[in-house]
């Protein structure tokens, strides 16, 4: 009956693994990182609504108010980067789609796409506060009135987890291998300690399922690809650890089985017992009795 249940269990669990398919990005993911960049774009815009610009001539003034104007819109529209190659939040000049960043919307804007085709094909990942060393980039700086240190607040960075459900982000190859020969080790394992347990095979199980858990939790924090691949190797490992539980604790009761059965034939040789009808002499007249032969 157990092994029944445990077999039953395997079953639902590999349905569960790799039949239901895998999980797809909450929409409300994207959603709250929309609300974060736009939020942050707000804090810009008082702060540069802030500055003490009676230094500033009309045409500066004019200059800045031009590029507010233009980051609100961008604000408002709300299309954004979306970080599809890394764990971290990191800024995108221009993402694989196309779709450019705060400072690169404003440098473009201005007539000055040149600019953002070198830094994106170059420098895409960079920080503004890195590219401090781009005379272009300076100079442009420079006719709108805006600073390297309010350039670098505008920029932000991107959510470090992929938003896109048919893009789920790549997984790593040394990840990838480890999962996958853990993973077919837990599965494997599991087989042997339902089918013909021992205390070996439960052993052994118990020590894979415990790797993959351990790998499979170290990777559950990052990219939705890889967190796929992870709950699955982490789920197997449960699975291979019960089984090896089980599979010690049925090859402990076998041996209690043996011992019990041993114990019992013992004890039938030990105290056995023989009583027979005999004829006995005695002073050369026959006596009839009974023979009675036991071994302890």
């Amino acid at each position: 009956m157990r092994r029944a249940l445990v077999i039953l269990s395997l079953t639902a669990a590999s349905a569960v693994l790799f039949g239901a398919g895998p999980p797809k990005p909450a929409v409300s993911t994207r959603s709250a990182e929309v609300a974060r960049l736009q939020h942050h774009f707000d804090s810009v815009d008082i702060e540069l609504i802030s500055r003490d610009l009676s230094s500033f001539t009309p045409s500066q003034q004019a200059s800045r108010a031009r590029l507010r104007r233009w980051l609100r819109e961008y604000r408002d529209a709300a299309t954004f980067p979306k970080n599809d190659r890394f764990e971290m939040p990191t800024p995108f000049f221009r993402d694989r789609e196309g779709t450019l960043c705060a400072m690169a919307y404003l440098i473009d804007r201005s007539g000055r796409g040149d600019i953002v085709d070198r830094v994106a094909a170059t420098r895409n990942n960079a920080y503004i506060r890195d590219l401090a060393d781009d005379p272009a980039l300076i100079a442009w700086l420079d006719s709108v009135s805006l600073t390297v240190a309010e350039a670098a607040r505008i920029q932000p960075a991107y959510g470090g987890y992929p938003f896109d459900p048919d893009n789920p982000g790549p997984v790593d190859g040394d990840f990838a291998l480890a999962a996958l020969g853990l993973g077919s080790t837990s599965l494997a394992m599991s087989a042997v300690n339902v089918m013909k347990p021992s205390y070996l095979s439960g052993f052994l199980g118990v020590l894979a399922g415990t790797a993959s858990i351990y790998v499979g939790a170290n990777h559950l924090n990052t990219n939705s690809g890889t967190q796929r691949v992870a709950a699955a190797t982490t789920a197997l490992g449960a699975v291979s650890v019960g089984a090896g539980i089980y599979g010690i604790l049925e090859a402990r009761e076998e041996k209690r089985e043996r011992h019990r059965d041993r114990w019992r034939d013992g004890r039938r040789r030990r105290y056995s017992m023989i009583i027979a009808p005999d004829v006995a002499f005695q002073r050369a007249s026959p006596q009839l009795g009974l023979l009675v032969y036991s071994s302890f």
